[in-house]
Formats: C-alpha cells, sequence, structure tokens
C-alpha cells in the first residue's frame, strides 16, 4: 500500500471537482486512455484505464465503492489487477489537501489471488505505485488549471465502450 498526499492553493471544491472527474485521471500518462460509464461518478459506476501499445492492450477496470463528495471516493479494481483506491479532499492551509492512498496485486487465472504472486506485486506495487500515481496527483492539484476545468466530471464526458 502507497499513500501520495499533495497540497494546493485551490480551494476544496475546485481540487474535488478534479478528482470527482476519474475519467480524465489517465490524461496525464502516456499510451492510457479511460472507457466510462455514461452518467457522473458514483456508487456502482465503472470506468477501465486503457494502456496501449501497438497491438497490444491492458484494460483495468474498476467499480465506484464509496462516493462522499465533496471530500472522498473509493474504488475497487475488478481485472487481473487486483487492488483498490481512495481520495480524499481535505481543507488546508487556505487552500486544499489530497491524499490518495491505493493497493495494488496482481490476481492469478479465474481472479484468484495466488498467494506468493499477490505478495510480491504488492511490494512492487507498493515501490512502482508512487511512481505511476505521482503524475496523476500532481495534475489533480497543479494550481495553474483553470478553476472551473474539472469542476463538473460530466464536462465534455462522452459514453465510451
Amino acid at each position: 500500500m502507497f499513500t501520495l498526499t499533495r497540497e494546493t492553493s485551490a480551494t476544496p471544491e475546485a481540487l474535488w471537482g478534479r478528482v470527482a472527474a476519474l475519467d480524465r485521471h489517465a490524461d496525464t500518462v502516456p499510451l492510457t486512455t479511460t472507457l466510462a460509464d455514461p452518467g457522473p461518478p458514483g456508487p456502482g459506476w465503472r470506468f477501465a484505464v486503457r494502456t496501449r501499445l501497438g497491438p497490444l492492450r491492458f484494460d483495468d477496470p474498476m467499480v465506484v465503492e464509496e462516493w462522499d463528495p465533496p471530500r472522498s471516493w473509493r474504488v475497487r479494481k475488478l481485472g487481473p489487477l487486483g487492488g483498490w483506491a481512495t481520495a480524499r479532499v481535505e481543507p488546508y492551509a487556505g487552500g486544499a489537501r489530497l491524499t490518495w492512498t491505493e493497493e495494488l496485486w496482481l490476481r492469478g487465472p479465474r481472479q484468484r489471488e495466488i498467494p506468493v504472486v499477490g505478495w510480491l506485486t504488492r511490494v512492487v506495487g507498493d515501490l512502482v505505485g508512487p511512481f505511476v500515481f505521482g503524475p496523476v496527483a500532481d495534475r489533480l492539484v497543479d494550481p495553474r488549471l483553470d478553476d472551473d476545468q474539472g469542476a463538473d466530471p460530466n464536462a465534455d464526458r462522452e459514453a465510451r465502450s
């Protein structure tokens, strides 16, 4: 498990707007796009982050388990890459703080966890996760973003499949 903490001069409401736009989090990750259910995020809302390199493709499907605007959400990973993630937004020193916690592991056949493989991939995820998700967290708290960018998690969304 790893935790990323970032502070910003943005208001908690503006930061929540960015954090709640789950379908835009992959915008800063190379070779990656997001496919999402139509409508606003909330419990049961599903999305997948797709990484593609030429003909190779990896989908990371997820479902929102908890949705508590404007404070927090929790998602569960459903595919071969198991795990969960939470994001929490709090007021902090005239701005806001984002705390992102995530745990990742690789599942075996039929989505069952293989103890040694699960343990090993958790360790790798703990080491690599901050490097992969750090740029996403950095973008979410970037005060140079327009206050309205990401404020509406439904803005400019198309239903994708």
